[in-house]
């Protein structure tokens, strides 16, 4: 049997759901060569140094050579290519070239839970963004035997398409199929390889050339960010074809740990701020510049005490806030109030809109959607505001709460004492590493 016909007819079997599979499947495995003969599960892979076979359940469970294997290498890998019909997946609408990786995700995390209701989804993935994505969509169970429902349909039974609701018994097997996959992560994320574990060839001298370059505008954090951005780009281009590149996906990973590890430590503020900064030219790999000692050890100091001392204000806001808004309310179904925040949308703020209400010249025009609000975009609005509701003391409408707050109408303060947080949170951050770089400011925005 082929490659190919063998790995789809294990999918049709679920071997995805099994972790010794995938592991057999996409690596290098070694044990007793009888080790399979007490455990003889369907598809199983038996790796030999001549051969790759499988336990074949059509011929009494004895071993089929899997074809076109290569002895000494993992029969699959993640990203082997591999071209698709429409259908071989139960999600997939149409023919597509993508990768034994992708194929064996949407098993996993998409056809295991919800059958053909999620689309196929192609190359990398956000796992934010097709959770939000499933949420939207999700309902309750139908309760069993209460005339007029049914029960939660098996995964592919439901009706066709991408709008058919999904369950919340469906989204817990979602979510766990997505926990089934931090067991792969060496499989196809790997963080140490030859290359993640050393500097780029070159990124020294470049470095140097670079402050000579500049060395007159050192002081001004400006050129200084530019400076780490073309170190942060070479780096990059040097790993772009290593597997342990797609360990580093995160803009820390990159702009502040291999950047201070094996590039330049950078602008070091410690109490004060970057207007009087220290600027330390080597990195950690090359030992400490200890005419920068005094510097770097600010800057721990300074980390240290904000995620100590001063968290607590951060906390101690937090309480005050609850304590100050705890009579607030949603009381009343509409105020109807003519005034609101005047904005213009783009799409910095459209996540504002779903839930609230804008002033129309007849009264008020709900926004239940992300696609609704974004027929507003361009456009300059008043919305609904508590800032402007006109009930007495501590009452509020749940029009102008808008449609979240209002789901909790006793617990306003809870959504109020969230600016603590992000103050406390700000100070527990200050104990990790910071990038240094400029951002294009739009004044128009900036200036109110």
């Amino acid at each position: 049997m082929d490659k190919r016909t063998f790995f789809f007819r294990a999918m049709a079997a679920e071997e995805y759901r099994r972790r010794a599979w995938v592991i057999s499947a996409f690596s290098q495995t070694r044990e007793n060569p009888d080790a399979w003969k007490t455990d003889r599960y369907p598809w199983r892979i038996v790796q030999t140094p001549t051969a790759h076979f499988f336990v074949d359940p059509e011929k009494d469970h004895d071993l089929t050579a899997i074809e076109d294997a290569t002895p000494g290498q993992p029969p699959f890998s993640f990203r082997d290519p591999i071209d698709l019909k429409a259908g071989e997946v139960p999600n997939l609408r149409g023919d597509v070239r993508t990768t034994y990786g992708n194929t064996l995700f949407n098993f996993l995390v998409l056809v295991y839970p919800f059958g053909d209701r999620v689309e196929f989804q192609l190359g990398r993935v956000s796992a934010a963004q097709l959770e939000d994505h499933v949420l939207k969509r999700t309902i309750d169970d139908p309760d069993v035997g209460v005339k007029g429902s049914t029960p939660a349909p098996a995964p592919g039974t439901a009706s066709k398409g991408t709008q058919a609701p999904l369950y919340t018994s469906e989204y817990v097997k979602f979510s766990n199929a997505m926990f089934q996959l931090t067991a792969f992560t060496q499989l196809c994320v790997p963080a140490v390889t030859r290359k993640t574990m050393q500097a780029a060839p070159g990124i020294l001298a470049l470095r140097d050339r670079l402050l000579e370059q500049n060395r007159d505008h050192l002081d001004d954090p400006a050129v200084v960010a530019g400076i780490m951005k073309e170190l942060v780009k070479y780096d990059k281009e040097y790993l772009k074809d290593d597997e342990g590149a797609n360990f580093l996906i995160t803009k820390k990973s990159w702009d502040v740990v291999r950047t201070r590890l094996f590039s330049m430590m950078g602008m070091e503020a410690g109490f004060g701020d970057l207007t009087r900064a220290d600027l330390v030219k080597t990195s950690l790999a090359e030992g400490w510049d200890i005419s920068k000692f005094p510097s770097m050890n600010d800057t721990l100091r300074a980390g240290s005490y904000k995620r100590g001392a001063e968290t607590a204000l951060g906390g101690e806001l937090v309480k005050w806030l609850l304590r100050v808004s705890a009579n607030l309310g949603v009381t009343q179904e509409d105020c109807g109030a003519r005034l609101g925040l005047e904005m213009t949308v783009d799409e910095d703020n459209l996540y504002k809109l779903p839930g609230s209400s804008v002033v129309t010249p007849g009264g008020r025009q709900e926004i239940d959607s992300e696609e609704a609000a974004r027929g507003y975009l361009g456009k300059k609005i008043m919305l609904r505001s508590p800032m402007f509701c006109v009930l007495a003391k501590t009452d509020y409408c749940s029009v102008c709460a808008g449609a979240r707050l209002s789901l909790n109408p006793t617990a306003l303060s809870v959504a109020i004492s969230d600016y603590g947080s992000t103050f406390m949170g700000l100070s527990l951050g200050a104990m990790h590493g910071k990038v240094l770089e400029t951002a294009k400011m739009d004044y128009r925005k900036a200036i109110t």
